[in-house]
């Protein structure tokens, strides 16, 4: 999944960087040291105004599941030095946390974890999805992790499609709109799907 990183004091335009849905935040803070060489023990990282505190148990869970990192996200960076707070200007587009009325910010949304299973092969992963986000995040994600070698199966030349309960997913939809839930399985498919012109 894409997202965002801020980091003011740098210098350093806005820029977006992969992340996986199970990436801890050691290790973001060390793909951030091999893109930009920053020093990932000098490296704070904020989202949605809380910080993401470093993992130090193998077993961790990653940023998607513990803090509500989904495609589209923003983290800010702080180097030592900073203040270590992110920067929430008007003109950086970076939406702020919604308060609720005790003054609190309000947690990010849960991800969904959902079971994907492939009926083009053996092949089943859980992997975690925003609720509102579209089901082609799923897609993205599904291709870059073949692509590294996860050995999850998929049809070559993204000729496959998605079937929730016993419903084709539309891409462009979101998978709450799909009514997925949490620990519900989402099956690919080998093939592609028509509609019928309208009359």
């Amino acid at each position: 999944m894409d997202v965002t990183f801020v980091c003011s004091s740098s210098g350093e335009a806005p820029f977006k960087m992969e992340v996986g849905f199970f990436d801890t935040v050691m290790d973001i803070k060390q793909k951030l040291q091999g893109r930009n060489g920053w020093p990932a023990a000098a490296l704070s990282l904020f989202h949605d105004g809380g910080a993401l505190v470093d993992d130090d148990d193998a077993g961790a869970a990653g940023v998607t599941e513990r803090y509500g990192v989904v495609e589209g996200s923003v983290i800010h960076v702080a180097l030592d030095g900073d203040d270590r707070r992110p920067r929430q200007e008007k003109k950086s587009g970076v939406r702020r946390p919604k308060a609720r009325r005790d003054g609190v910010a309000a947690p990010a949304p849960a991800p969904l974890r959902v079971t994907v299973v492939s009926r083009c092969g053996a092949g089943r992963v859980e992997v975690a999805v925003r609720a509102r986000g579209a089901v082609s995040a799923l897609r993205g994600e599904l291709e870059r992790g073949a692509a590294s070698g996860s050995g999850f199966p998929l049809p070559p030349g993204g000729g496959y499609f998605f079937i929730h309960g016993q419903s084709v997913m539309d891409e462009a939809r979101s998978f709450e709109w799909h009514g997925v839930a949490a620990g519900d399985e989402v099956v690919v498919f080998e093939g592609s799907v028509t509609r019928a012109p309208a009359c």
